[in-house]
């Protein structure tokens, strides 16, 4: 878990917990609100409130950041053209780079993702593969279309492809041809 995620909750669970003691305090009378009030006028009770201010800020500042970066994630990829503006949604280059995978590549069970990096584009694709296929040639291939492919065709820059292969497995097809040799095969009658 992220660190300043963690000291936010437990924050959070503290002021939590104040609030209830407080609330448990002050219903049993042995607090009051004028005692409450006259130790926040004083300056130890100042400096607390403001202590706690800047805290409650500077975790709503922190989301804040969170959700313009995550809003950055899902930009549009575009570039200035000679007109104005071209715009590329994520979607739609993922399912470019899906196109490519299938139709030049010859990959049919694939996952991409898509992220910012610098001025440009990282992608990350996690596949199957066959026992025939071999890992490092299929993974240098992916690379090296995919990079020189996107920019070709969208003008993005791609500045890493990642490959993961998850599993080796037989496809479908090759998996029905095996076991229809297997059923056509007789052992010898001697």
């Amino acid at each position: 878990m992220n660190p300043v995620l963690l000291a936010a909750i437990a924050l959070l669970g503290i002021v939590l917990a104040g609030a209830g003691i407080c609330s448990i305090l002050f219903s049993a009378g042995v607090l009051s609100l004028h005692s409450a009030a006259q130790f926040l006028a004083t300056l130890a009770g100042k400096a607390i409130l403001y202590a706690f201010g800047g805290l409650l800020l500077a975790v709503s500042g922190h989301y804040a950041s969170l959700f313009f970066r995550g809003r950055a994630q899902t930009a549009r990829f575009s570039q200035e053209g000679e007109w104005g503006r071209i715009e590329l949604s994520p979607y739609a280059l993922r399912e470019f780079v899906s196109g490519i995978m299938r139709d030049e590549i010859g990959i049919d069970r694939f996952q991409v993702r898509l992220s910012h990096v610098d001025d440009g584009l990282s992608i990350e694709i996690t596949t199957t593969l066959s026992p025939t296929d071999r890992v490092s040639e299929v993974g240098k291939t992916i690379q090296e279309t995919l990079s020189s492919r996107v920019v070709e065709r969208t003008g993005v820059e791609v500045r890493r492809v990642e490959v993961l292969v998850n599993s080796i497995r037989q496809h479908g097809a090759q998996m029905e041809a095996e076991e229809e040799e297997g059923e056509n095969e007789h052992p010898d009658a001697s």
